[in-house]
């Protein structure tokens, strides 16, 4: 009897065996939480198993002022810089959707200075210790975590307008170009105002779209309907500016030229040269690429 119990005995401790490795293997890493900051450095580029991270309720009190829709398998990260930068904090080679928290100091909801999904800027001030949060914005509990900091690059826009012009018999016109843009991952636009005189009547209007900031050449145009009196064949003056924000700055281009309008060939169709083809074709939206939290 005494070696049937031994036996039993034996069994239990064995069956403990892999939970005891298991419970080892499962531990959190050295940055779980903010104490344990990883420091960074401008250039670095650093990659982390976050499978094993964890949340608690101080990262969703972090969250208040940030709007995030989770904070799962959060981490932690530091950086001082010695001179004035401007940062770009980047996670979006992670092979999970990642977002990103930073503070100026100690992180409190109130010290938050930034948050955003995929890629934050900051001005990172000499002399200051930034904490900076890197966690799962989804039901995903972490993954291969891919977090860069780089200088913030400017962005770069340049603006063509063409000299011709339509006007459409119900009153409207339309007048396009082309564009260049570059680093425009905030927001990018081109605005424009249309001036044409009949007599002592000023007839204007202002108009605009979001556009694409991919650094490829595209074409725009814009409708304009004025609030005073219709737009007619003849000449008008166009101001158009073309305006570019990265993470951090932005930058614009302006244009003012005398345009030509004339007679569209059919009212139910709006149409545009392409600058490539020389082809008229119908205009085409253009989109924006922008990705933003719901609550942002």
């Amino acid at each position: 009897m005494r070696a049937v119990r031994i036996l039993i005995t034996a069994m239990f401790a064995m069956a403990l065996v892999p939970f005891a490795a298991g419970a080892a293997m499962a531990a959190p890493p050295g940055n779980d939480e903010a104490p344990g900051a990883v420091v960074l450095h401008l250039g670095d580029r650093v990659e982390q198993d976050t499978t094993e991270a964890t949340t608690n309720a101080g990262d969703d009190a972090l969250n208040a002022n940030c709007g995030a829709p989770a904070t799962n398998a959060s981490v932690w990260y530091q950086y001082t810089p010695s001179v004035k930068h401007n940062v770009v904090l980047d996670t979006s080679e992670s092979s999970y959707s990642a977002g990103l928290m930073v503070f100026d100091g100690t992180p409190t909801a109130d010290s938050l200075i930034s948050c955003g999904p995929g890629a934050v800027g900051i001005v990172a001030r000499a002399g200051h210790t930034y904490t900076i949060m890197a966690f799962s914005d989804t039901d995903v509990i972490g993954g291969a975590l891919v977090l860069t900091l780089q200088n913030a690059p400017t962005p770069t826009v340049h603006l063509a307008v063409a000299r011709h012009g339509v006007a459409f018999h119900g009153g409207a016109a339309r007048i396009h170009g082309t564009y260049k843009c570059r680093h425009g991952e905030g927001f990018a636009a081109v605005e424009a105002h249309l001036l044409q005189r009949a007599g002592r009547l000023k007839i204007q209007a202002d108009s605009g779209k979001i556009i694409q900031c991919d650094g490829a050449r595209h074409p725009w145009s814009v409708r304009l309907v004025s609030e005073v009196g219709t737009y007619a064949r003849g000449a008008a003056v166009a101001k158009v500016n073309i305006i570019a924000c990265g993470l951090i700055n932005c930058r614009q281009d302006r244009v003012k030229r005398h345009v030509h309008l004339a007679w569209a060939s059919s009212p139910n169709r709006q149409w545009m040269k392409h600058p490539t083809t020389g082809r008229t074709e119908p205009a085409r939206p253009l989109l924006s690429r922008q990705h933003h939290w719901p609550s942002s």
